[in-house]
């Protein structure tokens, strides 16, 4: 019993290790929001002027009914009014399904000054 738990941790341990975090500082060009497009409802893909390689096409944004997705949603908008720096971090293995292009999945976005 105890040796498969320690499996079962060292899996999901192994899937985090490897997951490829993808960070970079810059100004946001474009937001796209999709509205009643299937299984794309409500995804915002973020455009930037200098994506890091794996994320060329930029990140995006699954929606969700939670406060985080609220609260990314008004960063990016207001970075991307005032056209204050920020810093975008995604999972380069997770790529936005909606374009051949390579849109990373944001995990966090933060306002720079």
């Amino acid at each position: 019993m105890k040796k498969s738990i320690y499996l079962v941790f060292f899996a999901i341990m192994s899937g985090a290790v490897f997951a490829e975090n993808k960070s970079v500082t810059t100004t946001i060009d474009k937001l796209y929001s999709y509205s009643e497009h299937g299984s794309f409802d409500g995804d915002i893909v973020i455009k930037i002027s200098s994506p890091p390689v794996g994320c060329e096409a930029g990140y995006w944004l699954r929606k969700t009914d939670t406060l985080g997705y609220k609260n990314t949603v008004s960063f990016l908008l207001s970075a991307f009014h005032s056209q204050t720096s920020v810093t975008l971090n995604g999972n380069g293995n997770e790529l936005w399904s909606g374009s051949s292009a390579k849109y990373c999945r944001l995990t966090y976005v933060s306002l720079n000054k």
